[in-house]
């Protein structure tokens, strides 16, 4: 993990993502707990994840990624405030 989160938080940070949370505490409030870390971040766009996720950046990443552990991932669309 230590490997690599801080080249994911890289990738992530230039291609225009923000972390919200990256791990830390978690309380349920109701239902089934959450997993062991939760990570929430905000794009622009759907799209802006989808071609980050598309990118040279994401795939150099995923053989050290798929070793660590299965990740869960979603994408919700908010409302502008």
């Amino acid at each position: 993990m230590k490997d690599y989160v801080p080249k994911a938080r890289a990738a992530i940070t230039a291609a225009g993502g923000k972390f919200l949370v990256s791990g830390g505490k978690t309380t349920t409030i109701e239902g089934a707990p959450p997993t062991n870390r939760v990570v929430i971040q905000q794009w622009d766009s759907v799209e802006k994840i989808k071609a980050y996720r598309d990118s040279a950046a994401f795939k150099d990443l995923l053989p050290l990624r798929n070793k660590l552990a299965t990740f869960r991932s979603y994408a919700v669309e908010g409302v502008t405030q």
